[in-house]
């Protein structure tokens, strides 16, 4: 090889090592940098069911000023969401602790009394808290719509100062091409199925319990945190 093909190759070569190392070092469009990691934001994409069903979130609620200020959101999408869990897990954000107590209820449309009531006790700590409908021994029923509350009592004597927020979970059962999809996913892919497939319920189940299992892993906080402001959520994003 005489010099002049030498330098025609080296300067190839150095000039795919310099592409591979802006690949690397440049997040691809519609990601996110956290602590080092790239978190590809379009893998998450919550797909809501095509059902035309009317807004079914009631807002969550505000108390106080500054850092009095108490606030609670369920984390439910504002239509009725889906699980494929006859015994899901519910979600729900409380800004900050409080020196009050959390009422959660589950409420039927095919029945006249709430199916559980319960006290969970005061808001020790900010962020997420969550309720297993397996604990209470309450399984749903395929097709039917069941709006689920939580409220935070700042005041037993004086009800009207509650801070309410609500949301609809309704149980179907998948087509076989989901079903599948479902069955041969695990870890993050599992919650990209959820999503895809507007899945909400299992969607937020499945990452909230690998960030507990992980809490120091900010790539799944910011898995959690793109669903959630999908559905309008961004105020509980910081969890």
């Amino acid at each position: 090889m005489n010099f002049h093909h030498f330098t025609k190759a080296a300067l190839a070569m150095m000039a795919a090592v310099l592409l591979t190392a802006i690949a690397v070092c440049v997040p691809a469009a519609g990601s996110d940098m956290q602590h080092g990691k790239t978190v590809m934001k379009s893998t998450f994409t919550y797909q809501p069911p095509q059902r035309g069903a009317p807004r079914a979130r009631v807002g969550g609620g505000t108390r106080g000023t500054g850092g009095d200020r108490a606030e609670l959101q369920v984390l439910a999408p504002d239509h009725v969401g889906l699980t494929t869990q006859a015994q899901p897990t519910l979600y729900w954000y409380a800004r900050t602790p409080a020196a009050a107590h959390i009422e959660f209820a589950l409420v039927s449309e095919t029945a006249v009394d709430p199916l559980l009531e319960v006290e969970t006790g005061e808001v020790k700590l900010a962020g997420v808290q969550h309720l297993d409908l397996a604990a209470h021994n309450i399984t749903l029923e395929p097709g039917v719509p069941y709006q689920w509350s939580v409220a935070l009592v700042m005041d037993e004597t004086s009800r009207s100062s509650d801070v309410m927020a609500s949301g609809v979970i309704e149980l179907i059962e998948p087509d076989k091409a989901v079903s599948s999809r479902i069955a041969g996913s695990r870890g993050t892919d599992l919650v990209a199925v959820y999503a895809t497939e507007g899945i909400w319920y299992d969607a937020l189940d499945a990452i909230s319990s690998m960030i507990e299992a992980a809490p120091a892993d900010q790539e799944l906080a910011a898995i959690r945190a793109t669903l959630l402001e999908q559905v309008g959520l961004q105020a509980a994003t910081g969890i």
